[in-house]
């Protein structure tokens, strides 16, 4: 309906103006329309209210538009006024920079949903901070973060988070693409990864079944009204259940919830942005190419690729000898036996000279040329007539050989490794621990893959790969105790 005509005042008018901006044309959002409500008499408590009002509205038509529900009451027909673009076309620019409303100092020590927020993320967001005019409502967000976004029991973290990062790229939002970056950062996503999976989850090394889940949950975030039951049904072709579809849809919603939230509120980046946009108007289609520029990280090999993808031989030769070394080291440490990482890493390269040509950037070249030696390496240990099996039916009941106790070790592998002195210290643990052990905690601890990841890899239940992570873990401690124990002593004499 076209509100302009509806008898109400100017104050009403300027309000639902301002929703309606924030709905459609989020990025446009400025200090400028935040002024103009103040000059109608509204004050931040009341503007505050306002902004959580269209976040909900967001939330809800999203979830609608997921659920398919029948309708409560006979809807009547609405006719659709032709869409307005972006006031200037532009967001907002440095004068304009937020927060846009009086904010309260909370300490977290006396105030329970920052002190949850630091325990959960390791820090505050700014989004929530920009909220301390309504604590209640903080509170509830807190409640929903925690059943929503922390649990493992339906979709994986990792899985929600990734949801999070691409619908909140489409929306535009540097913010929420910043933060959740960092926390997939420290859910053990390079950030080269996830930057591939902001700017086009397609090209990134997802599964096809988890790529379908990010096309899912942009199709109903970014363009609702083209969505229907043949989405349902294509994630039920990949084997996700209702229960898992349901929490896509849910996170879909809450991630429009916390995108509007946050372009309302001109919250100031907890982190500084890797991915920068060169365009403001809303991304209304998944299958067409996003307005994105990628801040792409500096790669040291980048003049060398281009040469070789040009046909430079002699480029493709320095970059062989330029990674052979560490390549060679993950390959040493995944299998355990150097010459057959010899072999691998023949296999490695083979690999890399045959697909360079497909290599598009989007990564540094070192990221991509690990990944094809960890898969690599994998196919030779599969290929092994010796080891013990990968398959997880050969370890029901691996929890009964789990280690009741497990003495105090300061430092996780991958803590041990990143510190130049014991690397080759670690990496020798590992390669005394059996194939599947050391395989896991390879590709967990060491490459920080995510678990559903590995376990996919793997052809593990999650809570399989656990229990043998923790089991590798523990032999690696028992291989590294007397080690440290001598370094204790010699130290303390």
């Amino acid at each position: 309906m076209e509100h302009h005509r509806a008898g109400l005042s100017a104050g009403d008018t300027a309000l639902l103006d301002f929703a309606l901006q924030l709905t459609r044309h989020a990025s446009s959002v400025s200090l400028h329309e935040i002024i103009a409500l103040r000059a109608h008499g509204f004050t931040d408590e009341s503007v505050l209210e306002a902004i959580l009002t269209t976040a909900l509205a967001s939330f809800l038509c999203t979830l609608s538009a997921g659920l398919g529900p029948a309708p409560d009451f006979e809807p009547g027909e609405i006719p659709l006024a032709g869409e307005s673009p972006p006031p200037n076309g532009s967001s907002n620019d440095a004068g304009n920079s937020g927060p846009y409303l009086r904010v309260l100092e909370y300490s977290p020590d006396s105030f329970p949903p920052f002190a949850f927020f630091r325990e959960r993320f390791g820090f505050i967001p700014n989004i929530f901070r920009a909220q301390t005019l309504r604590p209640d409502v903080l509170e509830a967000e807190a409640g929903v973060i925690q059943n929503v976004l922390l649990t493992e029991d339906v979709l994986t973290r990792v899985q929600k988070e990734r949801i999070l990062l691409v619908i909140s790229a489409a929306n535009l939002n540097s913010y929420c693409v910043a933060v959740h970056c960092e926390l997939l950062r420290g859910l053990g996503i390079s950030p080269e990864e996830s930057d591939q999976i902001a700017v086009d989850h397609h090209q990134s090394n997802l599964s096809p079944a988890d790529q379908t889940l990010l096309d899912f949950a942009l199709k109903l975030a970014v363009c609702p009204a083209e969505f229907g039951r043949e989405d349902i049904d294509r994630l039920r072709g990949c084997g996700f259940t209702d229960q898992q579809i349901l929490e896509s849809v849910v996170m879909s919603a809450l991630t429009n919830f916390l995108n509007t939230l946050q372009m309302g509120l001109g919250t100031t980046p907890d982190f500084e942005p890797r991915l920068t946009f060169a365009a403001k108007t809303m991304y209304l289609s998944p299958a067409a190419p996003r307005p994105i520029t990628v801040q792409a990280p500096e790669d040291p090999d980048a003049d060398l690729v281009a040469r070789a993808q040009g046909g430079s031989l002699e480029a493709f030769e320095e970059l062989i000898r330029r990674h052979s070394r560490p390549v060679f080291r993950i390959l040493v440490a995944i299998l355990g036996d150097p010459e057959e990482a010899k072999d691998a890493m023949q296999d490695t390269f083979l690999n890399v000279f045959r697909h360079l040509g497909d290599f598009e950037g989007r990564s540094k070249f070192s990221t991509w040329l690990v990944s094809i030696a960890r898969n690599s390496a994998v196919q030779y240990l599969r290929k092994r007539k010796d080891m013990d099996s990968l398959d997880e039916t050969s370890w029901e009941g691996e929890e009964a050989v789990l280690p009741r106790q497990l003495p105090a070790w300061q430092k996780n592998p991958e803590q041990m490794y990143s510190a130049a002195e014991t690397r080759e210290l670690v990496e020798q643990g590992i390669r005394k621990l059996p194939a599947m052990y050391r395989l896991v905690v390879m590709l967990r601890d060491i490459e920080q893959l995510p678990t559903a990841e590995v376990a996919q890899q793997l052809g593990l239940s999650i809570p399989a790969l656990k229990a043998r992570l923790l089991r590798g873990r523990s032999m690696l401690r028992d291989v590294l105790s007397a080690h440290f124990a001598v370094r204790v002593r010699t130290s303390v004499s």
